[in-house]
C-alpha cells in the first residue's frame, strides 16, 4: 500500500512540474507516432576495417519519435490525401522515403508535395508533436551529472541547462578524440582505478584556461575536482561501451504523461516484445492507452512517418551547421523551400501554443536556438520575396 501511495505522490509531483512548464497532461486526444533515425543502440566500437575507434552511427543523427495529434477522432481517407498530394494512382501507402525524401533537409523542402501535406495537416486542425534525442548530448551530459549537482550549479550562480549546453559545445567537433577516450575507458562504465586517467584525458580536449569563458572555467574546475574522486555515480555499473541501450523509454513517455489520450504507433516489434517491463507499467498496471497498428491501415500513421522523416532530416542539418552557414543557405533558398519551411515553422508554433509538451528536445540549448534561427530567417526572407 505504501508503495502505491508513493507512486501516486510521485505522479502528483510530476503533474505539478508539467503544469509549471505549460504542459496540459489531462487532455483527451489521439497521438499518432512513427520514428526516424532509430539506431536501436548507441555505442563506441572498433572499426574492423581500419581498427579506428568510432561510434556505431553518426552521433548527430538524432533519434526522432514524431507525428500528429488529433483533438478528436478523425477519419482521413487515403484517397482524399493521395489526391491532395498528387500521388500516382498505383500508390497504396504514403511513405516519407518514397514520396518526400530528396537528399538533405533543404532538398526535401524543395518538393511542392511537402507544402500540400503541411497545409492539409493545418486544415484538418491537426497538431504536430516530436521528441528528438541528440545521441552525443544524451551520452556526455552524464559526465556533468556525475561531477556536480543542480543545487551546486545554482549556488555558484549558473544555470543547470546552460552548463550542460556549454559542456556539449566544448566537445562538439572533437568526436574523433572523444571516441578514442570513451573506448579506452570503457565509457560509460569507468572503473574506479581509471577515473583519474579518464578525467585527465578529457581535460586535454578543452581550450587553455586563459581562453575559456566563465562557464567553461566552472566546468573545467568541477572536472579537475573529480580527478581526485573515486566515484562517478552515473558512469559506473553500466555496460561497457554502450551509451544508449535502446530508445524504448521514449515510446512510453507519451502514454504515461498523457494518460487520458490514446497513443497509436506503427508496428514496432522490439518495443512490443518488451512490453511487460517496468517502463510500460504505471502504478503497477500495464498501460492501456497505447496500441500498435500496421501503417498501411492507418493514414495518420503514414502522415506521422513523413513528419518523423522530415524532422529527422532537419536535425541532421541543424546539428552540422552554424549560424553563418544557415544564413548563407537561407539566402539561396527558392520560393518553394521558403514556403515549406515557414509552414513547418507555423505548425510547430501552433502546436506549441496549444501544448508546450508536444515539442520535446533532448539536446543542447544552442541546437534549439539554431532551429529557431532557421525559422526566423525564413520568415524574414519570405517578407523580402513577397
Amino acid at each position: 500500500m505504501n508503495c502505491i501511495s508513493d507512486e501516486k505522490r510521485l505522479r502528483e509531483l510530476e503533474q505539478e512540474w508539467y503544469a509549471m512548464q505549460g504542459f496540459k497532461t489531462d487532455i483527451k486526444c489521439h497521438f499518432y507516432y512513427d520514428e526516424s533515425n532509430n539506431c536501436r543502440k548507441f555505442w563506441v566500437r572498433t572499426n574492423p576495417k581500419n581498427s579506428e575507434k568510432e561510434f556505431n552511427v553518426n552521433p548527430y543523427e538524432d533519434f526522432v519519435l514524431a507525428g500528429v495529434v488529433a483533438k478528436q477522432e478523425l477519419d482521413v481517407l487515403f484517397e482524399e490525401l493521395a489526391r491532395l498530394l498528387k500521388l500516382q494512382k498505383n500508390v497504396t501507402e504514403i511513405k516519407f522515403k518514397n514520396q518526400f525524401s530528396k537528399g538533405d533537409f533543404l532538398g526535401c523542402m524543395s518538393k511542392k508535395r511537402v507544402g500540400y501535406l503541411f497545409r492539409c495537416i493545418n486544415e484538418k486542425d491537426l497538431f504536430i508533436h516530436y521528441t528528438h534525442v541528440n545521441n552525443l548530448y544524451y551520452a556526455i551530459v552524464e559526465i556533468i551529472d556525475s561531477i556536480t549537482s543542480p543545487k551546486e550549479i545554482d549556488e555558484m550562480g549558473f544555470d543547470y541547462f546552460s552548463i550542460k549546453n556549454t559542456f556539449y559545445e566544448m566537445l562538439h567537433g572533437k568526436e574523433k578524440e572523444l571516441q578514442d577516450i570513451m573506448f579506452r575507458y570503457e565509457f560509460p562504465n569507468i572503473k574506479k582505478d581509471k577515473i583519474s586517467g579518464f578525467i585527465s584525458e578529457l581535460l586535454r580536449l578543452f581550450p587553455m584556461r586563459c581562453e575559456q569563458r566563465l562557464e567553461e572555467k566552472f566546468i573545467t574546475g568541477m572536472i579537475k575536482r573529480a580527478e581526485q574522486s573515486d566515484e562517478l555515480v552515473f558512469l559506473e555499473g553500466n555496460t561497457d561501451y554502450v551509451m544508449q541501450e535502446s530508445f524504448e523509454i521514449f515510446y512510453y513517455d507519451g502514454p504515461r504523461k498523457y494518460y487520458n489520450a490514446m497513443h497509436t504507433y506503427d508496428i514496432e516489434t522490439e518495443i512490443q516484445a518488451a512490453e511487460n517491463n517496468s517502463a510500460s507499467m504505471y502504478l503497477g498496471e500495464q498501460l492501456d492507452n497505447m496500441e500498435y497498428v500496421d501503417s498501411k491501415s492507418n493514414v495518420l500513421i503514414q502522415v506521422s512517418d513523413v513528419i518523423a522523416g522530415i524532422w529527422g532530416k532537419l536535425m541532421i542539418y541543424i546539428n552540422n551547421k552554424d549560424n553563418n552557414a544557415i544564413r548563407r543557405d537561407v539566402e539561396n533558398l527558392n520560393k518553394t523551400q521558403i514556403e515549406n519551411i515557414n509552414m513547418l515553422g507555423y505548425l510547430r508554433e501552433k502546436s506549441e501554443m496549444y501544448n508546450k509538451g508536444f515539442l520535446m528536445s533532448v539536446t543542447a540549448l544552442s541546437v534549439i536556438d539554431r532551429i529557431n534561427f532557421l525559422f526566423d530567417l525564413c520568415k524574414v526572407r519570405a517578407e523580402k520575396l513577397s
